[in-house]
């Protein structure tokens, strides 16, 4: 029997023939429960860190700078090197934008890698994300270790608080945001730009929950809202599309299971859901206008998306190495997650909710694992630009829930339901570790019965087993317990069935806390400078260097390589003419292909990769470039001055090379060929996204800026507006000067970003205005 109440659904009281539903149910025990709850989800987050968090240390990859060109160091070994897009990026864009706030000034532009490239905008430096926002209170070498611990107390916790609003207790809700901020999934992306999108989706789910639910509509829907635009914010578009299309999956499911039962109304949480993502999308709109601007113009909008994982990896699901030691498939949860969810889809058969999620966590694992899916959507628009296999992250949240449904079972079997309802369980519990017992023995018997096979894979082996052997405990325990009891006996007032999920809950956590612990790299030191890095410092000070060789972009570092791998150069106050970037502009490519006749390779264009390899003493000129690097041995450009050796390899400056130049330029005159020499004009940057320069000329002439050409960048000279233009096929910026001195001034502040806050500052008026409405109506009644 079914109870109706407004903007919610509660079950009848469990009997022996429906033993199993969870109820809705105000928490019992006042705010206890879930204060453990929650204290125990941070402090797992908390625990798995434990490498970073220690006095002294500084988590991320710095052992992979030791492999590498001026950075190199002998006798230090790379703990993983899976890991290397953490120190080529996302740890010197923290470093830089920390710097930038901390002096003052918002960071929006990165001046240390080719001609200077959008930083706030390029959708993976994630400056305005929650949990940047947070490091910016820390030290500069702790703020990275921030930034990933508050990725995962925000996935552990919002998968926590959509574990209470399904109505589970706040043991389960600890269970489910365990398993999930722990999981392969999050700890495997947690240094990527990835989790500052998914960390939100528990959070997310919670949120439609209540606007399905429609108790309090206006705060549920600003509740979306705001989730909504914390993770556009996180700056992972394939992700933001991943976690659109599991929702959007979970939202469909349930309202059509809703409308079957005739459970409430199917238009109304529909509206209520557009309207709030739009609100959500407004809301974000300051980082969504202008990314989506340079998104359209980048390399990488022709198509970057890589394959699904294999099926073989499937096995990864109850343990991690099982394929390797890759993290970039990691995909564990263990037997005791997937186990419980089996019985929470059977316990939870009767509410759609849980089917939606259950059908969600099916759609999001064969975006993980079938091949055939991800390439079907590759023909959708855009759709060749997505990963599709980021959706293991929504995999994973499925799956902690729907285990979190099945532990709730498990508390509730004895304690509230009574022997038979227990029985139940038991059977089920039992059969479901039964079945993960026999998945972890089928692992086994893929790589055989030898001992050096076994060997080479122990340590991934021995958790499965324990899990199902402890699973198979705890249904022997609930099934000894009501042995002897008959079925309509009442429950007892403390049951096996806490003790179950406590044992459950310990041994899942403990696998989960040492598989993931040894995942992390961390370092003593933090971007420091090798006698060679020091030298180049000294010699080049804020000089932009090329080189004459590029690097092979390989996984894994090489001593033999030049400079320093980009974009650490960041970390160094280096800058190099070489650029690792998800907006890399396809104008730089047209540009390298006219000046020296070879075309970038295609792929590594899309993945954001470009380095000019220079030749020419016109090639340094054209794009200010300085100085080049040269192996030892090699000769420099024609025409270029050798500065002798620097740790191992040869530095050449270019004579003449500037970052302004001016061109006469008679009044009427075409534009001045390409190549054409002009003189060096002073530039100063009073910041990172502004430049000052000074001209002096008798008549007109052309000012040509080594400036990368975005939208974003406005000009005054003498106070006036001053026209830009692009050239060198559209990489970078010049403007015609009249004769005289003058003092141009640019600064970097795209419109579209001005018209985000406007349109975001909108949104949040209109949720004031209508809480107003609300509040002054509800006055009105009373």
């Amino acid at each position: 029997m079914r109870r109706r109440g407004r903007g919610h659904e509660t079950e009848a009281p469990p009997s022996p023939d429906h033993p199993v539903k969870t109820r809705e149910r105000r928490p019992l025990g006042g705010a206890l429960p879930d204060v453990v709850g929650v204290v125990w989800t941070v402090a797992a987050a908390a625990l798995v860190l434990w490498p970073a968090l220690r006095a002294g240390v500084s988590l991320g990859p710095f052992d992979l700078l030791a492999g590498y060109g001026l950075t190199h160091q002998v006798g230090v070994v790379a703990h993983n090197a899976v890991q290397a897009d953490q120190i080529r990026q996302f740890i010197p864009w923290t470093d830089l934008a920390w710097h930038q706030v901390h002096a003052g000034h918002l960071p929006l532009w990165n001046p240390y890698n080719v001609l200077g490239m959008p930083l706030a905008f390029n959708w993976q430096s994630s400056v305005f994300s929650v949990p940047t926002l947070l490091s910016y209170l820390f030290p500069v070498r702790d703020a990275y270790t921030v930034i990933v611990l508050a990725k995962l107390v925000f996935a552990g916790t919002g998968a926590y608080a959509l574990c209470r609003v399904l109505g589970l207790g706040a043991l389960a809700a600890a269970f489910g945001g365990t398993v999930f901020e722990l999981s392969g999934p999050i700890i495997d992306h947690a240094g990527w730009p990835h989790t500052a999108v998914t960390c939100w989706s528990g959070w997310i789910f919670a949120a439609v929950v209540l606007v399905v639910r429609d108790s309090h509509r206006l705060r549920d829907m600003a509740l979306v809202a705001v989730f909504v635009a914390l993770a556009v914010y996180g700056g992972h578009p394939e992700s933001l599309v991943v976690l659109g299309v599991a929702l959007v999956v979970f939202v469909v499911v349930w309202l059509v299971l809703r409308a079957r039962a005739r459970h409430g109304s199917t238009v109304r949480p529909l509206v209520t859901l557009a309207v709030a993502g739009v609100c959500g999308l407004g809301l974000s709109a300051p980082l969504l206008l202008p990314g989506v601007q340079l998104g359209l113009t980048s390399a990488r909008n022709s198509g970057s998306g890589v394959a699904t994982f294999p099926l073989t990896h499937l096995p990864n699901l109850i343990a991690a190495g099982l394929q390797g030691t890759d993290f970039r498939t990691a995909a564990y949860v263990g037997v005791i997650a997937l186990a419980l969810a089996g019985v929470g889809l059977w316990g939870g058969r009767g509410r759609p909710e849980v089917w939606a999620l259950a059908v969600m966590t099916v759609v999001t694992a064969a975006l993980t694992f079938l091949s055939p899916v991800a390439q079907l959507l590759h023909h959708f628009p855009g759709g060749s630009t997505v990963t599709w296999s980021r959706a293991v992250m929504l995999m994973a949240l499925g799956v902690a829930v729907l285990g979190a449904v099945g532990l709730d079972l498990v508390v509730r079997s004895d304690s509230e339901t009574g022997p038979g309802a227990a029985r139940t369980v038991a059977r089920w519990v039992g059969v479901a570790f039964a079945a993960g017992g026999v998945a972890a023995l089928g692992v086994v018997a893929a790589w055989g019965l030898g001992f050096s096979q076994f060997a080479e894979h122990r340590n991934s082996l021995v958790w499965p087993v324990v899990q199902a052997v402890v699973g198979l405990g705890v249904a022997g325990l609930l099934w000894w317990r009501t042995r002897d009891r008959p079925a309509t006996a009442p429950p007892r007032r403390r049951g096996a069935g806490r003790l179950g999920a406590v044992v459950l809950l310990g041994v899942e956590a403990a696998f989960l806390l040492s598989t993931g612990a040894a995942y992390w790299s961390v370092s003593s030191t933090y971007f420091a400078p090798t006698p060679a890095v020091t030298a180049l410092q000294h010699i080049a000070g804020s000089s932009l260097v090329g080189l004459g060789v590029c690097p092979t972009h390989g996984r894994h570092a090489a001593a033999s390589e030049l400079g320093i791998r980009p974009d650490a150069n960041v970390g160094y106050g280096l800058s190099e003419m070489v650029v690792y970037d998800p907006i890399l502009p396809e104008a730089y490519l047209r540009s390298w292909a006219a000046v020296s006749g070879t075309q970038t390779t295609r792929a590594l264009a899309r993945l954001g990769i470009f380095c000019p390899r220079i030749t020419t003493v016109d090639q340094a000129r054209l794009y200010g470039v300085a100085y080049v690097l040269e192996p030892a041995g090699h000769a420099g450009p024609v025409g270029a001055v050798s500065d002798g050796a620097v740790g191992g390899e040869w530095l050449f400056s270019i004579p003449g090379a500037a970052d302004a130049t001016v061109i006469p330029l008679p009044t009427g005159a075409a534009e001045p060929p390409l190549f054409a020499l002009g003189v060096p004009a002073p530039v100063t940057h009073p910041d990172a996204a502004s430049w000052r320069v000074v001209v002096d000329d008798r008549g007109p002439q052309l000012l040509r800026l080594r400036l990368t050409d975005v939208p974003g960048w406005r000009a005054s000279i003498d106070g006036r507006p001053l026209a830009l233009q692009g050239w060198a096929t559209g990489a970078m910026l010049e403007a015609r000067v009249p004769s005289g001195r003058h003092v141009i001034e640019l600064h970097y502040w795209p419109p579209l970003f001005s018209a985000g806050l406007v349109l975001g500052a909108g949104v949040v008026l209109a949720f004031v205005v209508a809480a107003v409405i609300v509040l002054g109506r509800r006055r009105s009644v009373r």
